[in-house]
């Protein structure tokens, strides 16, 4: 979608399965423009803004059965936290993101072809270690995937998991993040 206006469809003629972030609906995606199964999470809707027109084309989309709201199964929301975790990604994804992703594993498993449309990187990141495709609207979207070392700038110590309020335990100071192994996208 950031190198076409929209997907090509698959070549085995089977129907596109989107699942939609909160800025598809907010980069003006119209589920009704596309020939494609559309799905989304319930906490997207209320990410959009009360009276909005990204929340118009949302309900517009559910009224007409254009789009499904699904809640996602709580292991494939296990699954997606542990994977953010090893990522480096814990912390920076919102419960969104990652009911998002987890609804796009699930829907891989029962044995659908889900791409993702989403312009935020850090989804991305994710859906592409999860072997889930994915689109964006308005950026060019990742290049390859990141794995993010958490560090303290202060005593440089390194952790393996998010720490509580983002600082060093050590010392105090304010934990960042930069990038580790890198990756082509899969």
């Amino acid at each position: 979608m950031s190198e076409e206006p929209h997907p090509k469809a698959p070549a085995d003629k089977s129907v596109w399965v989107l699942l939609l972030d909160t800025s598809a609906f907010i980069m003006g995606y119209e589920a009704t423009d596309v020939e494609a199964e559309h799905y989304t999470v319930p906490s997207v809707r209320e990410e959009l803004r009360e009276g909005d027109l990204a929340e118009l084309r949302f309900d517009s989309a559910v009224r007409r059965g254009r789009l499904k709201v699904v809640i996602p199964n709580p292991e494939y929301l296990s699954e997606v936290r542990a994977v953010t975790l090893e990522m480096g990604e814990a912390g920076v994804l919102s419960a969104t993101d990652e009911q998002l992703l987890a609804l796009g594993v699930q829907l891989k498993s029962e044995s659908s072809a889900p791409v993702i449309v989403s312009d935020d990187y850090s989804v991305q990141n994710v859906a592409d270690r999860l072997g889930l495709r994915f689109r964006s609207l308005a950026t060019p979207g990742i290049r390859r995937r990141f794995e993010w070392v958490i560090y303290c700038p202060g005593c440089h110590k390194i952790f393996s998991v998010p720490q509580p309020g983002k600082v060093c335990p050590m010392c105090g100071t304010e934990l960042r993040r930069r990038p580790g192994r890198k990756r082509p996208i899969s």
